[in-house]
């Protein structure tokens, strides 16, 4: 199996319906201002990421014995809709400026709000009311690939059950990161840190899967084993988000590589860190920090050995990973697809 290559294909796959979806949402539109918006939205989504969660969804589909590929391919992009609405909230709430290497959707639509209208108002919020809408925009619309499908009534109520269940635990995935960001570091554990990624990110993962798997096989067999992969999988995932944040490239992961060192973000590097090193309580999320005094972090990351452990745990949770791929019921090529899948999380550089 060439990996890249099914990720490559079914993400234009994926991409056209996402296309598809918007179309018919600005057709029977008359407000310019309106159809411009549901254009925006959909040209945010299109720049820039992967899919996994749609091609995770899909695969467990086909893994559970789903053919519909047509219809599959058409309700998968539910979670991305989500995905995408977590992302423009977070980018409000983390005041980052820059989203896969182009202005944020709150920072695009205050730009063409000074560019445009600067001149009849003053309003400073344009952008952040703009992002807030848009993200639950988004959020709701979700819901209408797994309404307007043809599976079994029962089956959709489902599926709209992990669909509100994803949402909700991003909610309090985001909401006790926040919490943690104003606690002192020493105080934020290592246990702190899991169980925030498990609702901010490894809860869509989870959910993503599930969904493919009960339209595949209504049954729900591996339930549990689904769950806990997922979940593993996702955690995976954002540590190794959280390395790539700092030593990662700034053209291929589209932000600057110190926006997390400035936001004084709580991760396994400065949890670990912290305990050898306790600098960084001065030095994460100091306002106007220098280049140097970054450099220094990233330093303080490499000489205690926080980059190496948490590289470790990265690598324990894949391993873990995979010990309960083995025991789902999944078709070959499926199972191979999630094999290659837990080592792009692993060893991906973007």
């Amino acid at each position: 199996m060439d990996f890249q290559k099914v990720l490559k294909d079914e993400k234009e796959i994926i991409d056209v319906e996402i296309g598809i979806f918007f179309f018919k949402k600005m057709i029977p539109e008359k407000n310019p201002f309106i159809i411009k918006y549901y254009s925006d939205l959909k040209q945010f989504i299109l720049a820039g990421g992967k899919r996994l969660r749609p091609i995770a969804l899909i695969a467990a589909y086909e893994g559970k014995g789903g053919r519909s590929l047509e219809a599959i391919h058409k309700l998968s992009i539910c979670v991305e809709l989500l995905h995408n609405a977590s992302l423009i909230h977070d980018d409000i709430i983390d005041h980052d400026v820059t989203r896969r290497g182009q202005p944020s959707f709150h920072v695009a639509y205050q730009q063409w709000f000074d560019y445009n209208l600067s001149q009849s108002s003053q309003q400073k919020d344009f952008g952040v009311t703009m992002g807030i809408l848009g993200g639950d925009y988004l959020l709701d619309m979700g819901f209408e690939p797994i309404l307007s499908s043809n599976f079994s009534t029962n089956i959709i109520k489902k599926a709209v059950t992990y669909y509100q269940q994803a949402y909700r635990d991003i909610i309090n995935g985001v909401l006790y990161e926040t919490y943690l960001q104003n606690l002192p570091l020493k105080m934020v554990s290592e246990k702190d840190y899991m169980a925030m990624i498990e609702g901010k990110t490894s809860a869509l993962f989870e959910k993503s899967i599930l969904i493919g798997a009960l339209l595949g096989d209504k049954s729900e067999r591996d339930k549990s084993l689904l769950s806990q992969f997922a979940l593993l999988l996702g955690k995976a995932f954002q540590i190794r988000d959280d390395i790539l944040g700092v030593f990662g490239k700034k053209q291929k992961i589209g932000k600057p590589t110190d926006s997390d060192i400035r936001e004084g973000k709580k991760t396994l590097l400065t949890i670990y860190a912290n305990k050898k090193d306790d600098r960084l309580q001065e030095l994460l999320g100091k306002p106007e920090i220098t280049e140097k005094e970054i450099k220094t972090v990233k330093q303080i990351f490499k000489d205690t050995k926080a980059l190496e452990h948490t590289k470790q745990k990265a690598l324990d949770i894949v391993n873990q990973a995979r010990k309960v791929l083995d025991k789902i019921k999944f078709t070959k090529s499926t199972n191979q697809f999630f094999s290659n899948l837990v080592d792009f999380v692993q060893f991906r550089d973007i």
